[in-house]
C-alpha cells in the first residue's frame, strides 16, 4: 500500500510494521500516532508498533496540514464536496476521516477548516469472509434482500465485497455496485457493474434504468433518502444486498429512517474478524 503522503518520520516507522493487520492509523495534533492492528490499539514507535507509550511517534498541525495537501495533489479546493462530508477516499479505497471546525452558509455544513484529526480507514480484501453469511442470502437459486448490521468497524464493507464476487459467479445477471464513497476498490467479477463517487439517489435511479441489474450492492443506508431507493429498488423487482450503521435489532427499528424492506438482517459479532456472525433474522425479525 502507498503512504507517499506521509512524512518520511511515520513512513519509515510503518514500513516496520505488519499491514495486513492494521485497520485503522489515527493521527492528532500533537498526540501520538495509533493503530488498529487487529482488535488491539497500539503506538507507532520508530521501530513499528509498540504498546510503551514513551516511544510513540507524534505529529503536529503542520504534519496535518501537509498530509492534506498531499492527498489532494495541493488543491484542497477541488475535493472539498468530499471533505464537507467528513472524509477524503484515496488510492486502494482507503478512507481518510477528518475531525476540524465546520463552516456554515444559510444553515450548511459548506466545508470543514482547522483540520486536527485524520484517520485512515485501510481496507483488507478478505476472501471467503462471508461464506457464513452467504448460504442465507442466496439459496434455491434466488437472493434475499439482506441488511448488515453492526457498529463502525466491524467489517461490514470487506462482506459486501466478497458478497458481490460470490454472486458474479452465480450468473445470475448484472450485480450493480453503488460504490458512494469509493471504498470497493478492488472488486471484480465478471457481471459486476460499478457506479461511484455519487448519492445512492442518483445512482439507483440512473443505475436501474441503464444497467438493468438482477442485485444491487451497495454500503451505509444512513438517511431517509437512502432507504427510498432501497424500497424503490425492491418494489421495481431488484434485490438489494446493504449495510447499516446499528448496535442490534432494536436500535435499527428506533431509527426514524427504518423501512421494512429486508428479508434478512445480520447482526455482527465484534470480535474484530470481517464475516463473524452474531444472529441472522429474517424479514419478520425471527431468529434463524
Amino acid at each position: 500500500m502507498n503512504f507517499e503522503f506521509f512524512p518520511d518520520f511515520i513512513k519509515s516507522a510503518l514500513a516496520k510494521v505488519n499491514m495486513d493487520k492494521v485497520s485503522e492509523i489515527r493521527l492528532r495534533a500533537n498526540n501520538p500516532v495509533i493503530l488498529k492492528s487487529d482488535t488491539e490499539y497500539l503506538y507507532l514507535g520508530e521501530n513499528g508498533a509498540t504498546k510503551n507509550f514513551g516511544q510513540a511517534l507524534r505529529t503536529n498541525i503542520c504534519d496535518i496540514e501537509d498530509i492534506l495537501l498531499r492527498v489532494t495533489e495541493r488543491s484542497v479546493y477541488a475535493y472539498n464536496e468530499s471533505i464537507k462530508q467528513g472524509f477524503i477516499t484515496i488510492n486502494e479505497g482507503v478512507r481518510i476521516g477528518l475531525a476540524g471546525e465546520c463552516v456554515y452558509d444559510n444553515g450548511q455544513v459548506v466545508t470543514i477548516k482547522n483540520i486536527t484529526s485524520l484517520n485512515l480507514r485501510i481496507p483488507h480484501k478478505v476472501e471467503g469472509c462471508a461464506n457464513e453469511i452467504y448460504k442465507h442470502v442466496y439459496f434455491d437459486g434466488k437472493v434475499c434482500d439482506t441488511l448488515i448490521i453492526s457498529a463502525p468497524s466491524y467489517g461490514k464493507t470487506t462482506i459486501l465485497k466478497d458478497l458481490a464476487e460470490k454472486l458474479s459467479k452465480e450468473n445470475l445477471g448484472a450485480i450493480l455496485v453503488v460504490d458512494e464513497r469509493s471504498e470497493f476498490c478492488g472488486v471484480v467479477g465478471e457481471n459486476i457493474d460499478i457506479i461511484k463517487n455519487c448519492s445512492k439517489s442518483y445512482a439507483f435511479d440512473y443505475g436501474i434504468r441503464s444497467m438493468s441489474p438482477k442485485v444491487i450492492i451497495t454500503d451505509e443506508l444512513s438517511t431517509k433518502s437512502d432507504w427510498e431507493c432501497v424500497k424503490k429498488a425492491v418494489t421495481c423487482g431488484v434485490n438489494v444486498i446493504a449495510s447499516c450503521h446499528a448496535d442490534s435489532v432494536e436500535d435499527l427499528i428506533n431509527k426514524h429512517e427504518f423501512c421494512k424492506v429486508f428479508s434478512r438482517y445480520v447482526i455482527l459479532n465484534s470480535n474484530g474478524k470481517a464475516g463473524k456472525v452474531k444472529n441472522i433474522y429474517d424479514g419478520d425479525f425471527n431468529l434463524l
